[in-house]
């Protein structure tokens, strides 16, 4: 009947003190919510990813070669270790379109029915029947309002054909639809993959039963490297381009590292936000002993033990931790349905696995409970030391002794009353000051990140197509073309200035470490690239040797002055080692640069050119898209709103994640300042007797606040800027370098937010405060 009694006290605290254990279960909830909907989401993820590549047969290996013929492929299929080879032809040529509108680009694949490698999943419409029929990619179809019965306009080998489309499908290399290297944005209907009949294809291309891609699966896994070194040395007399194992295939890691990220980000964020919860269950626990002393001292007197005593103050840490795991794996659930359904829309799956994963509920609950029943116990072990004989004296007052400023007579003198107030206060209660500037900084911390992801995505689309590649056109040939090409588009166009490129694939070696990447060839003063190495200084081409950009020098632990190895697989040019000149800032793909003339001298055929670029505002791209020879017209300005469209996607997980940074910031400031009201309640009263109104005494916790924020967002300074370089470093991918830099204005905008919260937090302690009956306190006082 007692403990029912207890129960019923601890329920009356609770709801008198409603807005702490609201804002504490807050913070515990998104906690709870972070970890249950990221893991959530990321096994759906992975789980819907393996199923689908084991459904399709997704290869292990990606060969591309020159050329091969179908019976060459014996030399393959009978190496140890290989399960199955299949041959491939794939092109790239330019859709027609109508004047005015951008232009397109498609990847055509030839597909056979007979073929189990990298399947096809039809999600409308039916295979092809006949040669002039084709199967669309289903993201670009969507993109480009294509629909089935639609034709589309190509030029394949100088020939011009009308399609028509008899399908939508999903294929496995093209979850993430992605171009090359280079192109981390959504294409938006301006890249798309078409799938047409093999042998038609073969013909319009000339290949007569041969290939220009190899796919491989293996049945040992572990021996994929022994393999890819011997497939090396086999296929070299073929033009062997380069050999791309399952792991680095662009779609597949561009979803294997988002998936990565949400197992790593549900390790560490969930855990922050409980660890803060439990901050504040045991400092609000450790006051509700301090103000129970007498009341611990007579349950002990009745004959309840230390530990009787102590359970009933660990259930209110059971109680927030419980409810804020339950309502957190609610809303974590919701949040990872809506996460699978957002990551689905941006990764073209023809069907999704969503499962309700009772592990991490149940892990969600074990891992809160835990964290909070610990601080219960940290909160409440005072009452394990109070002996019910000294409880029923009162409380020893702490010291009141002078604080180091007040021995400082010239400052101590100039500063107000109030203030001198506010400033003893924190000297003294120096545990709660520590823990609201911890917060702070923590809040500060959290917030400063989401908006430095904008912020960077902004600053590497600016830099990289305003700064570093000028160039308003970026064209590539079907096909390796002569010198005589760019003079031909100089002649067609009206255009300000022209230069030719060589843009190829190579391998490049440095010790065990290596990298498949494109070197492009320039010309020696090229105006269409501002080169700049790691120290800031403009160069330009070196007459010899290469230039790195940074993610792939850092990749393959190259520094300027070291050699490196380009293993060549033209037929009839030698592998060459070259000096590494420097080392080059580039904010966009990975690459290495070269003058065109030495390239052309040891890596490709003379006068040899794979595209151009181009100076033109009021250029005619019809006239260039429709011209032969053109796989490719890449502008500038598309690339530019298609990144403002990608920052909009940005901005929207940014937003929700400052909101989950504000719900801490909210429950440590308010929590904080409960506490404090609580603990100065006799102070208070007496300074309303000494004629302070109540708005002048929340102005008095006010300034407490202000000073303690200022604190915290100066600690949150360093802390925000260790964290974006940590972070900063284990994003770093081939697609894009993050500079680890903050501007100003990220501190200025996460400050403004921070302060934003905090400020939020005081008005509901104006409410608080008004409602105190300070007077009522002091008679109870004296009585």
């Amino acid at each position: 009947m007692v403990v029912k009694k207890l129960d019923l006290r601890l329920l009356r605290f609770m709801k008198k003190m409603k807005g702490q254990v609201i804002s504490t279960c807050f913070v515990s909830m998104v906690g709870i919510i972070l970890y249950t909907a990221l893991n959530s989401t990321a096994i759906n993820m992975s789980n819907t990813l393996n199923s689908y590549y084991e459904v399709n047969n997704f290869p292990d290996l990606f060969i591309s070669v020159v050329r091969i013929s179908k019976n060459k492929l014996d030399l393959i299929k009978k190496m140890e270790g290989v399960e199955e080879v299949e041959g491939r032809v794939m092109t790239e040529v330019q859709m027609k379109v109508k004047k005015g509108e951008p232009s397109v680009e498609l990847r055509f694949l030839g597909v056979d029915e007979e073929k189990k490698l990298s399947r096809l999943t039809i999600v409308s419409g039916r295979e092809i029947k006949a040669d002039r029929e084709v199967i669309l990619l289903n993201k670009f179809a969507e993109d480009k309002k294509l629909e089935i019965g639609d034709n589309i306009r190509v030029q394949i080998n100088k020939k011009e054909y009308i399609f028509k489309v008899v399908g939508l499908a999903e294929q496995p290399e093209y979850v993430y639809l992605m171009k090359d290297e280079q192109s981390i944005l959504p294409p938006q209907g301006k890249f798309g993959v078409v799938f047409i009949r093999e042998e038609f294809l073969q013909n319009a291309l000339a290949y007569r039963s041969q290939y220009n891609e190899i796919l491989v699966t293996l049945k040992d896994k572990k021996e994929i490297k022994g393999i890819k070194d011997r497939l090396e040395d086999k296929l070299d007399k073929y033009g062997l381009k380069r050999i791309v194992e399952r792991k680095n295939q662009l779609s597949n890691r561009a979803i294997s590292d988002e998936i990565k990220g949400l197992y790593d980000t549900a390790t560490v964020v969930p855990m922050m936000f409980l660890i803060i919860a439990a901050v504040i269950i045991s400092t609000i626990i450790s006051r509700m002993v301090q103000n129970d002393r007498m009341t611990i001292g007579i349950l002990k007197s009745l004959g309840y033990s230390d530990y009787e005593v102590l359970f009933h103050y660990i259930k209110y840490a059971v109680f927030i931790g419980g409810a804020g795991a339950l309502l957190g794996s609610i809303g974590g659930l919701y949040l990872s349905n809506l996460m699978t359904e957002m990551y689905a829309g941006l990764f073209n799956l023809p069907f999704l696995i969503m499962k309700i994963y009772y592990r991490y509920i149940l892990g969600g609950l074990v891992i809160s409970i835990i964290i909070t029943v610990i601080a219960g116990m940290a909160g409440a072990k005072k009452t394990l030391k109070i002996m019910p004989s000294e409880s029923m004296k009162p409380e020893v007052p702490r010291g009141g002794k002078r604080i180091f400023l007040e021995r400082i007579e010239k400052i101590w003198k100039n500063i107000k009353f109030s203030w001198k107030i506010v400033i003893r206060n924190i000297f003294r209660n120096r545990k709660r000051f520590i823990t609201v500037v911890l917060g702070v900084s923590i809040t500060y911390m959290v917030t400063i990140f989401p908006y430095y992801q904008i912020s960077i995505f902004s600053q590497i689309f600016d830099e990289h197509y305003g700064k570093f590649q000028t160039a308003d056109y970026n064209i590539n040939f079907t096909d390796p073309l002569e010198k005589s090409a760019i003079l031909d588009l100089k002649n067609t166009l009206k255009i300000d200035s022209i230069e030719g490129k060589i843009e190829y694939p190579f391998e490049l070696k440095n010790g065990w470490k290596s990298k498949n990447i494109p070197i492009v060839g320039l010309k020696p003063k090229t105006e269409f690239y501002n080169f700049k190495n790691l120290r800031g200084e403009s160069i330009e081409l070196p007459g010899d040797g290469i230039l790195l950009t940074e993610n792939l020098a850092r990749k393959l632990d190259l520094m300027r002055g070291d050699y490196v190895l380009i293993k060549n697989f033209i037929p009839g040019r030698d592998d060459l080692e070259v000096e590494v000149r420097d080392i080059i800032k580039q904010k966009l793909g990975i690459n290495g640069y070269m003058n065109i003339h030495y390239m052309e001298k040891y890596l490709v055929d003379k006068d040899m050119v794979t595209g151009a670029l181009i100076h033109s505002k009021n250029i005619d791209r019809s006239k260039i898209e429709n011209g032969k020879n053109i796989a490719s017209v890449e502008s500038t300005e598309d690339l530019i709103n298609t990144s403002k469209e990608f920052l909009q996607i940005t901005m929207g997980s940014a937003f929700i994640m400052v909101i989950f940074a504000g719900i801490m910031g909210f429950g440590i400031i308010y929590n904080a300042t409960i506490i404090s009201i609580s603990e100065r309640i006799i102070e208070f009263s007496t300074l309303e007797i000494l004629g302070f109104s109540k708005m002048k005494i929340f102005k008095l916790i006010l300034k407490e606040t202000i000073l303690m924020a200022v604190f915290g967002i100066l600690m949150g300074i360093p802390l925000g800027i260790k964290t974006v370089k940590l972070l900063a470093h284990a994003l770093q991918s081939d697609l894009y370098t993050l500079d680890p830099n903050l501007p100003v204005k990220i501190h200025l905008i996460t400050t403004t937010t921070t302060i934003f919260f905090i400020a939020l937090s005081q008005l509901f302690m104006i409410k608080k405060i008004n409602n105190l009956d300070l007077l009522e306190v002091l008679k109870s006082r004296d009585s």
